[in-house]
This record gives C-alpha cells, sequence and structure tokens, in this order.
C-alpha cells in the first residue's frame, strides 16, 4: 500500500525546491520597440535587466517576491523536517499548509500583476513599426508548478495514517468441556448415586 505521508513529503519538498528555483530564473521579459533598437527589459523575482546595457540600470524587480517566496519554501522544507518524526508531526501539518498555501497566494498575487502589466504593455499605441511585446520565461511557469505542487503535498499531509487494526483474541477462544469417565460421572453436588442392580445387591 502506498504510504501518502512519504508521498506528501516529496511533494513539499519538491515544491520548495522547484520554487527557489525558479526564483532564480528569469520569470518575464518586456520588448520595448520604436526606439531605433529594441530595448529587452528581463526580470526575476529579485532584480530587472536590460538589453543592450545602455538601457535602465539594474534595479529591484516590478514585483520584488524573491524573499517571499524563498521564506514560504523554507517553511515548507521545516515542515518536512517535522512531520518526519512522529513526535513532531502535529506541528508539521498545519505548518505545511501555511507554507503551501502563502506560497500559492504569493504566485497567485504575482500571476495577476504579471497579467495587468502585460495588458498594460500590449494595449499602449506605438508611434513606430513594432509593437511593445512581452514574453513568458521558465522561472514564470516552474513557480506556478511549484504552487500547485506544493499545495498537493500539504493536503496529502493531513490525511493521517490509517491505526493497525487489533484482532479480538477473545473471539477466538472457545470454552472446551472435557467429560471425565463413563457413564456414572459424578453429579454436581458430588455425591455418587449407585445403580439399581447395585442397591438390589445390598438388599
Amino acid at each position: 500500500m502506498i504510504d501518502r505521508r512519504k508521498i506528501s513529503w516529496v511533494l513539499l519538498a519538491l515544491g520548495a525546491v522547484l520554487s527557489v528555483v525558479a526564483s532564480l530564473q528569469a520569470v518575464f521579459s518586456t520588448i520595448y520597440k520604436g526606439m531605433g533598437t529594441d530595448l529587452t527589459v528581463t526580470t526575476t523575482l529579485w532584480i530587472t535587466t536590460s538589453d543592450p546595457q545602455n538601457g535602465p540600470v539594474e534595479q529591484p524587480a516590478f514585483f520584488a517576491a524573491g524573499w517571499p517566496v524563498v521564506v514560504s519554501a523554507i517553511v515548507m522544507a521545516v515542515s518536512v523536517a517535522l512531520m518526519v518524526r512522529e513526535s513532531t508531526a502535529f506541528a508539521g501539518r498545519p505548518l505545511a499548509v501555511g507554507g503551501a498555501g502563502a506560497l500559492a497566494g504569493i504566485v497567485l498575487l504575482y500571476v495577476v500583476q504579471v497579467k495587468g502589466l502585460e495588458e498594460i504593455v500590449t494595449s499602449q499605441q506605438q508611434s513606430g513599426p513594432g509593437k511593445d511585446e512581452m514574453h513568458y520565461h521558465g522561472g514564470f511557469y516552474l513557480l506556478v508548478v511549484a504552487a500547485f505542487i506544493g499545495l498537493a503535498g500539504a493536503v496529502l499531509a493531513q490525511r493521517r495514517s490509517p491505526e493497525p487494526v487489533v484482532e479480538d483474541d477473545d473471539e477466538g477462544e472457545e470454552v472446551v468441556v472435557h467429560q471425565l469417565g463413563g457413564d456414572d460421572d459424578t453429579p454436581p453436588f458430588g455425591l455418587a448415586i449407585p445403580h439399581d442392580d447395585e442397591q438390589r445387591e445390598v438388599r
């Protein structure tokens, strides 16, 4: 039988690792056209960089979510460490929900903000022949996947393993009556009653 607890540990740990990896990757980039040379601004959860280098200098990301994502990942990892031991599993379960829920909330808010930025960028009227564009990178999709995996692990972590069924030994015990002697067994009062033929001989 598959142990759901171990699966939840793996999912929570995987979600934590993927979220940290995603925070180090490029999430999206915006390409501004109509300036002679296209300007590409690439954003991670920490900073934004531009290409070519004569564009805006490196600066904090538009929606800096690096630290919230990392903290959520740490909480998820700590919850796994607590749930491995039965004595501390009671504290690990709510911690798993808190970490995975926080990560999911951060990712959802981030996606909404980025989608709003995309609508602004694509709706702007351009004087040149080109139109500003926005592209998503691996970090964006990896972040969403990490959030879903973390939530799945947190849900599984709340399902406790079934307790072993203890068989009732009384059902297997039966009363055994052993018959002693022959036909002239001792009656309940402990006095033997002579047969009729013995009584005739005495008379």
